[in-house]
């Protein structure tokens, strides 16, 4: 049983989602905010989990970020509503994160695994960031922190593809 709470916790951060945009749509902005925190717990409590008993599995490898993806943007989208935040910078963020999974999916296809790195892990944090600081309904500063986290998108991005190209000879 144990080696399936990991997954268990990445479906729960799918499922918050709703929880958080209804709270949101409501004005309920505290109810939201502590929503996202045990999303945010969860998916450091997933790989914690995973890594600590040896219970990574194919599922959870492609479910775990796949999770912090669907959250991320669906907060995002219901964002832009709510709060009127800057439609061009959430599309920057979903064309990365599509671009970064769909190159995730072809390295696959060749049993290369591309892992989070640093880069990723800084993105990641910081659109989490600012989405606290939105969720908690704070909109200029929270729009500050959403424009630094799509350049640390955009520069894990990169660093994504080039590291790819430069070590699998792709133009060989």
């Amino acid at each position: 049983m144990v080696k399936h709470i990991p997954n268990l916790l990445s479906a729960f951060r799918i499922l918050v989602l709703i929880a958080i945009i209804l709270c949101l749509d409501e004005g309920l902005n505290i109810y939201g905010f502590v929503l996202f925190l045990f999303g945010i717990a969860s998916d450091v409590l997933d790989g914690y989990l995973a890594r600590k008993h040896k219970t990574v599995t194919k599922i959870g490898i492609i479910l775990d970020p796949l999770a912090d993806k669907i959250l991320v943007i669906g907060i995002l989208i219901a964002l832009i509503k709510i709060m009127d935040i800057p439609y061009w910078m959430v599309i920057v963020i979903v064309f990365r994160e599509c671009a970064v999974t769909g190159l995730r999916v072809v390295a696959a296809s060749e049993n290369i695994v591309i892992s989070a790195n640093i880069w990723g892990k800084l993105k990641t944090t910081s659109q989490f960031v600012a989405l606290s600081v939105l969720i908690l309904g704070y909109r200029q500063i929270g729009i500050y922190l959403l424009f630094i986290a799509v350049i640390l998108t955009l520069i894990s991005g990169y660093i994504y593809f080039y590291n790819y190209f430069k070590d699998n000879d792709v133009f060989a």
